[in-house]
C-alpha cells in the first residue's frame, strides 16, 4: 500500500545536540528525545520512527537526489538552476553550499538518534528482550546506512557512536578505516538480531543488512581501507541472499522490469529498502505547490523535461510537473542499444528496460493551450500523438508519412535534435494519483532492490576471477529485461566482461536510482567517463520544435577534476570546531 506510514515519524526534526545543527554549539538540546526518553518503550520506538523518518530529507526531496545523481555519465544539466554539482561549477561546489551542509547535517542528527537507540533501549522497563534487540538491529541498520553515504561521499569523517545530549565542539574526523569498521560491525550484529521480514512497510530487515554487507565489501575494496577479503565477502553476502532469497525473506525478481517500478508495487517481492510517505503533509512535508517542508518526495519530477512547451500538451497529474534537474546523457540513452541491432530501427527492441522505464511519447491533451507549438497541427485531435522522441534519426520517407496523417503532423524529436528541455526521460518514480499538478509525491521511494544484488554478486566474483559465475549473474538481470523471444540476445559470454561493461548494466538497470555516482568514484571511473560521455554544453541546437532553439549539454567535462571524487566538507563545521574538522584537497580552505 502506498499509504503506510512509520508511527512517530513526525519526530523528524528530532535534535539540536548533533555537532551539525547552527544551534548545537550555543543552544541546549531542544528535544524530547533524551536519555530520560529513550529509555521508555515510548522512547524506542518514537527514535526509531525519527531515525527512518531522516530518510527522506538524506533521498527524497531535491536536495537529497541530487547530491547523488547529478554530475556522472548518466545525467547532465536540466534547464534549471541547481548548486553546482551537474557541472562541477568551483563558484558551487565549495564548502559554503547550502545543500551539501544540509546533507551533512541531516545525517548527523539521524545518526545521533540511533546512537540514543542503540544507547538506550535496553534500559527500557517491560520491553521484551526481543523487541529491544530488534530495535537496536534496526538503528544498527540504519546508523550504517547514514554512515556509508558520509564516508563515501566526505572520505574521513566525524565517527560518533554514543548519544550526545550536550553542546561540543570537540569533533575530528576519523580516517575511513575506522568508519568502515563502524559499518560492518554494526551490520554483522544487525544479522543476528533483526527479523528476516518486515514487520511494517518500509522496515529494514536481514535482507537489507546483507545487501548492504555486500555494497560495503564492494566499495571498501578499492579504498585506502580495503582488506584482503572484501571481494570474497562481498560474494557471500550477496550469494546468501540471493540464495535466500525467496524461501527466508519472501524476495525474489519480478518478471517483468515494468512491475519493479509500477505504481503500488513499491513494497513489492524485489524491493529490499525504500522510504515511505504519505500524503500528510504533517508528517512528510508534502503541499500542492511542491515547495514544502525538507523530506517531500520530489523525485517524480526532477527528471523532467519541459513537456509543457510541445504543442497542446498541458501541464497534467499524469504527465508530471516539469522540473528539470536531471537531463539523460547520450551515453544513457544509447546504452541499451545491442550490438546485435545493426539497424536504427531494431535499435532498443530487445532491451524492454528503455521502453519500461523512459518517457518518450505525449498525446494531446488540450486543442486549444497556448503555447509556442499550438499552431503546429491544425487537426489536432485530444488522445492523439503530440510527440515522439524517436530514439534515432528518421528517413524523409517516414517523415512524410507523419505530416501526411489524417490527424495532422506530430513533433519528432531525434538524437540530433534532443536538448535540455525536450529529450526522452527516466519515469521510474512518476506518481499519477497526486492531487495535483505541483504536488510531491506520496510514493515509497525505492532504495535497494534484489537485482542490483545480483549485479554485485557478479562484480565481486569478476575481481575474484571465477568469469563463469559473474556471467551467470549478470545475464539473470539482462534475462529477464528481454523482449519476449529473445532472452538468448541478451544473454553475455565470460570473455565479454569488465567493469566497464558492469557499469554498462548498471546504468541499464539502476540509472535514477541514487548510486552512479558512488559507482563511478569506487571504479575510480568518475573523471574518465564524465569526460567521455558527457557532451559540451551547446547554448543554441535545434530543437524537436521547428524553429525553437535551445541549450543542451555540460561544462562538466571542462571542469571537473580528480579532487572531485570527495564532496566538499561544510565550512560551518570547519569553523565551528575551530579547525579541528579540516576541508578535502582541491577545495578552498
Amino acid at each position: 500500500m502506498k499509504k503506510i506510514l512509520l508511527t512517530g515519524s513526525a519526530l523528524a526534526l528530532l535534535l539540536a545536540a548533533s555537532s551539525c545543527s547552527k544551534d548545537t554549539l550555543d543552544e541546549t538540546p531542544r528535544s524530547i528525545l533524551v536519555p530520560g526518553f529513550l529509555g521508555t518503550p515510548e522512547g524506542i520506538q518514537a527514535g526509531l520512527a525519527g531515525v527512518y523518518s531522516g530518510l527522506r530529507n538524506a533521498t527524497a526531496d531535491q536536495g537529497g537526489s541530487i547530491f547523488i545523481s547529478q554530475g556522472t555519465d548518466e545525467f547532465m544539466r536540466g534547464f534549471a538552476a541547481t548548486e553546482g554539482f551537474e557541472d562541477y561549477n568551483a563558484g558551487q561546489l565549495n564548502g559554503t553550499n547550502g545543500n551539501i551542509a544540509n546533507t551533512w547535517s541531516s545525517y548527523y542528527r539521524s545518526i545521533n538518534t540511533a546512537n540514543g537507540v542503540i544507547q538506550y533501549a535496553s534500559q527500557a522497563q517491560g520491553v521484551s528482550p526481543a523487541v529491544v534487540a530488534q530495535a537496536e538491529a534496526e538503528a544498527k541498520v540504519l546508523r550504517a546506512w547514514y554512515y556509508f553515504r558520509l564516508v563515501r561521499s566526505f572520505g574521513d569523517v566525524p565517527l560518533t557512536l554514543s548519544f550526545v545530549d550536550q553542546p561540543t565542539k570537540d569533533y575530528t574526523r576519523a580516517p575511513i578505516a575506522d568508519v568502515y569498521s563502524a559499518i560492518v560491525a554494526d551490520l554483522n550484529d544487525a544479522l543476528t538480531k533483526i527479523a528476516n521480514t518486515a514487520a511494517q512497510p518500509g522496515r529494514v530487515t536481514r535482507a537489507t543488512a546483507l545487501h548492504m554487507l555486500a555494497q560495503v565489501h564492494l566499495t571498501r575494496a578499492t579504498s585506502t581501507a580495503k582488506q584482503a577479503d572484501d571481494y570474497a565477502k562481498a560474494a557471500q553476502f550477496a550469494e546468501e541472499l540471493i540464495r535466500d532469497a525467496a524461501t527466508k525473506y519472501g524476495k525474489g525478481l519480478e518478471a517483468d522490469p515494468a512491475d519493479v517500478f509500477r505504481e503500488g508495487n513499491e513494497n513489492g517481492r524485489e524491493i529490499l529498502m525504500n522510504v515511505q510517505f504519505n500524503s500528510d503533509p504533517t508528517f512528510t512535508g508534502i503541499s500542492d505547490n511542491g515547495a514544502g517542508g525538507a523530506g517531500q518526495n520530489q523525485t517524480n519530477y526532477l527528471f523532467r523535461g519541459r513537456y509543457d512547451l510541445l504543442p497542446n500538451v498541458e501541464r497534467s497529474i499524469i504527465y508530471g510537473r516539469p522540473f528539470g534537474r536531471l537531463t539523460s546523457t547520450p551515453y544513457l540513452l544509447e546504452s541499451y542499444i545491442l550490438p546485435s541491432e545493426t539497424t536504427p530501427r531494431q535499435w532498443r527492441t530487445t532491451d524492454t528496460r528503455y521502453s519500461k522505464w523512459f518517457t518518450t511519447l505525449w498525446l494531446v491533451n488540450n486543442t486549444t493551450f497556448i503555447n509556442g507549438g499550438r499552431n503546429f497541427n491544425p487537426n489536432r485531435v485530444v488522445g492523439d500523438t503530440a510527440a515522439w522522441y524517436a530514439g534515432r534519426e528518421l528517413t524523409a520517407a517516414e517523415r512524410a508519412r507523419i505530416a501526411a496523417r489524417p490527424n495532422g503532423p506530430y513533433v519528432v524529436g531525434t538524437p540530433s535534435t534532443y536538448t535540455t528541455n525536450f529529450s526522452p526521460y527516466i519515469n521510474k518514480f512518476d506518481d499519477a494519483t497526486r492531487p495535483a499538478t505541483n504536488t510531491s509525491s506520496d510514493r515509497p521511494l525505492i532504495l535497494m532492490r534484489l537485482s542490483e544484488t545480483y549485479l554485485i554478486a557478479a562484480e565481486a566474483n569478476m575481481y575474484l576471477g571465477d568469469l563463469t559465475k559473474a556471467r551467470d549473474f549478470i545475464n539473470v538481470v539482462r534475462r529477464r529485461a528481454a523482449a519476449p523471444g529473445r532472452a538468448a540476445q541478451m544473454e553475455i559470454t565470460a570473455s565479454q566482461l569488465n567493469i566497464d561493461f558492469i557499469l554498462d548494466e548498471r546504468s541499464r538497470e539502476l540509472a535514477g536510482e541514487q548510486l552512479r555516482w558512488y559507482d563511478l568514484v569506487r571504479t575510480g571511473k568518475l573523471v574518465e567517463r564524465v569526460k567521455k560521455y558527457v557532451p559540451a554544453l551547446i547554448n543554441s541546437k535545434p530543437s524537436p520544435i521547428p524553429g525553437v532553439t535551445d541549450n543542451y549539454g555540460s561544462n562538466a567535462a571542462a571542469n571537473i577534476q580528480p579532487y572531485h571524487v570527495l564532496r566538499p566538507i561544510p565550512r560551518q563545521e570547519i569553523d565551528r570546531t575551530g579547525g579541528k574538522i579540516t576541508q578535502n584537497p582541491g577545495y578552498p580552505q
